[in-house]
């Protein structure tokens, strides 16, 4: 699903935000990057996602080599990959379903496919009840629902999460978790950005370790259904 082969990220001369990663994750993983503060995780998913571009080395994601695609094809990558945010980034003058509608009326969906999708989405997120409501007035764990919802309104194959639980507590973190546990288990690849140790040493899933813009250590995890699968498609 995810393939980095000596990539680096240059802002200035010398200066790297990441620099020579190589790591394969497969599909259907559920993977946490991890590192002190401006290791390079949030630089590691943006470029991922094609936000901003490596200064050498090569990207796959799903199969698709970044070196060779096209302008007018990064929209459509990016349909096929959710983004979930520390701070949520939601509209505070649009109420949660237009929120979380956004991406399919930028991607061009008709109205009642959005209204069905945006439904399904609140379900699985447990806020069917709050769809008329603004975000201003959800608490911090609801208001983090809703950018998950937005995030997989549009079913994508692959789920990039950056510090998901950095403003909650640690009961409202486990439970954000378990939500993106729920989607991986449907099929979708997460990969989680924390430096929460809770979640790291509750949760035995596979470990990408960032120091100073380098992967230091990738550590195969304890979970049983994909320990023996990771063990062997992950490597620095």
């Amino acid at each position: 699903m995810i393939e980095f082969e000596n990539v680096s990220l240059e802002y200035d001369p010398g200066r790297f935000a990441v620099r020579d990663v190589s790591f394969r994750i497969p599909s259907g993983a559920f993977t946490f990057l991890t590192g002190h503060s401006g290791a390079g995780k949030s630089s590691l998913l943006q470029l991922m996602a094609r936000l901003v571009k490596p200064t050498q080395g090569s990207i796959k994601v799903g199969g698709i080599d970044f070196t060779k695609l096209k302008a007018r094809h990064e929209p459509a990558l990016r349909q096929q990959m959710g983004l979930v945010f520390q701070d949520n980034q939601l509209l505070h003058d649009r109420t949660v379903f237009d929120n979380i509608a956004l991406p399919l009326v930028i991607g061009g969906y008709k109205y009642d496919d959005i209204k069905k999708r945006v439904s399904a989405a609140l379900d699985r997120v447990g806020l069917a009840h709050k769809a008329l409501e603004g975000p201003l007035s959800l608490s911090g764990g609801e208001q983090q629902r809703v950018g998950i919802a937005r995030a997989v309104v549009a079913r994508p194959k692959l789920l990039l999460a950056d510090e998901p639980t950095g403003n909650l507590d640690a009961e409202i973190s486990a439970d954000i978790m378990k939500l993106l546990m729920q989607f991986n288990a449907s099929g979708v690849t997460v990969l989680v950005a924390t430096h929460d140790s809770g979640l790291l040493d509750n949760f035995g899933f596979p470990k990408l370790t960032l120091k100073q813009g380098r992967l230091v250590d990738v550590h195969p995890g304890t979970r049983k259904r994909t320990a023996v699968r990771n063990r062997q498609a992950y490597t620095e």
